[in-house]
């Protein structure tokens, strides 16, 4: 991993119920994306949290990285679809499909928010 200064936030107080080893999995994707997607930002944020929506607990990884088009969101979460060339941003295109998968054995949703050039949210239930 490279190193850089990277402003790396992560709400306290958070619980989730659901396989820990898989969860971990999800975590370390999510993450890793947003620290790879950051990478030419020089003031780099990724922020781990919860919130409410509709009364409902929705777990998040936000960034402000590249970003991409909103309207190819649905791409990324099937295998091997990149939004990015591989020669910008490294990556088989299988760590949002792995997430989508694990989230749904939980019985949870998975949605990105995102725009280009400001950065991405990963929302998931449980």
């Amino acid at each position: 991993v490279d190193e850089r200064p990277v402003d790396l936030v992560i709400a306290e107080g958070m619980s989730a119920w659901g396989d820990p080893r898989l969860l971990l999995v999800v975590l370390e994707n999510l993450i890793q994306n947003a620290w790879k997607f950051t990478a030419l930002q020089p003031e780099a944020r990724i922020e781990v949290g919860m919130a409410n929506f509709a009364g409902q607990k929705v777990c998040f990884v936000r960034d402000n990285g590249v970003g991409f088009n909103p309207a190819h969101a649905h791409r990324l979460f099937q295998p091997f679809q990149r939004l990015h060339p591989a020669s910008e941003f490294p990556g088989s295109g299988i760590g949002l499909a792995t997430v989508k998968r694990i989230i749904h054995r939980h019985g949870g949703r998975v949605w990105i928010e995102a725009k280009q050039g400001v950065g991405a949210t990963v929302y998931f239930t449980l």
